[in-house]
């Protein structure tokens, strides 16, 4: 009986004891077998695109507006009445071109009067020179009539001036933007007879970047597209200095020929300044990254199907996408999975349009 009870004691220890190992031994059988299948041939895939360098112009593209080269009011240099306006505004003019006359008054009157004391003067001071040659005038006297001469010729051409300001012409040529007055009106001296614009040549006026000003040239050749009209081309005359204190911009002048008025100030323009061909790449900004220390650069995938990281620079950035240089005239490009691998690294490359999926086990 006491055998019995020992030989199930026995078997009861052995049967308790083959559990406990098995369920012990079972997970790190498990989490052992786990490792070697997700470490043992894992390559991941990328998705590239075989991509050729193609000429490309680098162009300087600025949006501005057209200003006339120069806009003046025209102002009365002497009161009077207006009696006369020759040119309507909005008309051209030639230079010289009367815009505005004023009544004549009493100018050509006190002309006259100005030019007979001028007469009496020079024969004052002839006399009294004559006699003092013979010893009957002093040096006062004489003195005396000479400052008289001057102030009489003085007089005699402000009064010339004066006639001739009833005149008011237009300083160039160009078109009467404004006629602030009219017939009737007294023009004060000082005030607006009209505004004149010279519009030949025409302005167009645009701002560049920091980045982009270091490409321009003074007299350097620039295409012009103002509205929805045909290409113009014009001459870079003028390169500021001094950036704009709230945009950090700076200002750019193009002269474009207008000898037919036809392009009218204030007109919305866009400048293009060729730089020059290069040899580029056209890809996706997205296909871009950057390296641990900043630089932008893309990645490509060598002879060997190993992950490459080049650095590259920017031309342009267009609708179409970024072209860029410093990739070799023909690189393999990764498109997809670009964030998941890294330089020296093994990688299987798909073409794309190919069944893609991102990792592969087994190579």
């Amino acid at each position: 009986m006491k055998s019995t009870y020992t030989l199930a004691i026995v078997t009861a220890t052995i049967l308790v004891t083959w559990l406990i190992s098995g369920q012990i031994q079972a997970p790190e059988d498990s989490d052992e077998a786990k490792t070697e299948d997700s470490t043992v041939g894992v390559i991941t895939r990328v998705q590239t695109r075989i991509s050729h360098a193609a000429p490309y112009t680098v162009q300087i593209r600025a949006s501005g507006q057209t200003q006339a080269k120069r806009s003046v009011q025209v102002r009365a240099e002497s009161s009077g009445r207006v009696v006369a306006l020759p040119v309507e505004k909005g008309l051209r003019v030639d230079e010289g071109k009367l815009l505005c006359k004023l009544a004549l008054d009493d100018r050509q009157i006190k002309l006259e009067e100005a030019s007979s004391q001028l007469r009496h003067a020079r024969l004052e001071h002839q006399g009294l020179t004559t006699l003092s040659q013979q010893g009957f005038q002093g040096e006062v006297q004489i003195a005396a009539a000479e400052v008289s001469l001057i102030n009489a010729k003085a007089n005699l051409k402000f009064q010339e001036l004066n006639l001739a300001r009833r005149n008011i012409n237009a300083p160039f040529a160009g078109v009467v933007q404004e006629r602030p007055v009219n017939i009737g009106d007294f023009l004060q001296q000082g005030q607006v007879c009209a505004e004149v614009l010279d519009p030949n040549p025409m302005l167009i006026v645009a701002h560049v970047t920091q980045q982009e000003l270091g490409k321009l040239t003074l007299a350097g050749q620039a295409e012009v597209s103002i509205g929805h009209g045909a290409a113009l081309n014009g001459t870079v005359s003028f390169v500021s200095h001094a950036a704009d204190p709230i945009t950090r911009t700076y200002r750019i002048e193009v002269e474009v020929v207008n000898a037919d008025y036809a392009i009218r100030d204030g007109l919305s323009a866009e400048i293009i300044l060729n730089q020059g061909t290069v040899m580029a790449h056209n890809v996706s900004p997205a296909s871009l990254s950057l390296s641990d220390t900043g630089a932008i650069g893309a990645k490509i995938v060598d002879n060997e199907d190993v992950v490459r990281f080049v650095e590259v620079q920017i031309v342009s950035d267009t609708a179409t996408g970024v072209w860029l240089t410093g990739l070799p005239p023909n690189a393999e490009l990764i498109t997809v999975g670009q964030e998941l691998v890294f330089a020296g690294q093994q990688v299987i490359a798909v073409p794309i349009g190919a069944p893609f999926d991102v990792t592969v086990v087994g190579g």
